[in-house]
């Protein structure tokens, strides 16, 4: 996402200008983000693992850049890493906790992400601890178009759902279908 990148870059930027030591490690932040999200610039499918590390590094840049305001948690079954997901989908709903859940309040939040096998499927998962929905809020295009490629990638047996949090944020569960058989 350009924005993101921009921005990342204005703050490395502005880190060296002030002889910050932080700059060092943002530096080293971002050049982990790029090499996780570069190779699935194309679009093609990638692991849920290979999905995890791209949201694990794009989650540390973040939490570099608001350190006080930022905290998060990832849990996800071993058995679920090997599975087939689409590029960058799970990195959507991350992005979309950063922006519309944690980055307007004012005192922050935590972001948790999950995944567990489950007898219809699996379960994934990402809650944040922010502002939650507006009573007015409609989803945007990114979760629509987030919708279809799940749908595409995976079937008709793919939900994406949306649920307020408690005590406060919401809650974005991906319920996958049974994982085909080799």
């Amino acid at each position: 996402e350009p924005h993101f990148l921009f921005n990342t870059l204005a703050n490395v930027q502005a880190l060296v200008e002030a002889g910050s030591p932080r700059a060092p490690k943002l530096l080293e932040r971002l050049a982990e983000y790029l090499r996780a999200a570069v190779p699935r610039l194309d679009g093609s499918a990638s692991t849920l693992g290979q999905e995890l590390e791209l949201v694990r590094a794009y989650l540390e840049l973040m939490q570099m850049r608001m350190p006080d305001r930022l905290q998060f948690s990832m849990d996800v079954e071993p058995a679920l890493l090997a599975r087939p997901f689409p590029a960058m989908a799970l990195l959507t709903l991350v992005e979309n906790a950063v922006r519309h859940g944690i980055d307007p309040s004012e005192a922050g939040g935590a972001i948790a992400i999950g995944g567990r096998v489950q007898s219809t499927g699996a379960l994934l998962w990402v809650q944040d601890g922010g502002v939650g929905l507006s009573p007015t809020a409609e989803p945007g295009l990114g979760l629509r178009n987030l919708r279809t490629r799940l749908q595409a990638f995976f079937g008709e047996g793919v939900r994406l759902e949306l649920h307020e949090a408690t005590p406060r944020g919401l809650r974005a569960e991906i319920h996958l279908p049974p994982a085909a058989e080799p």
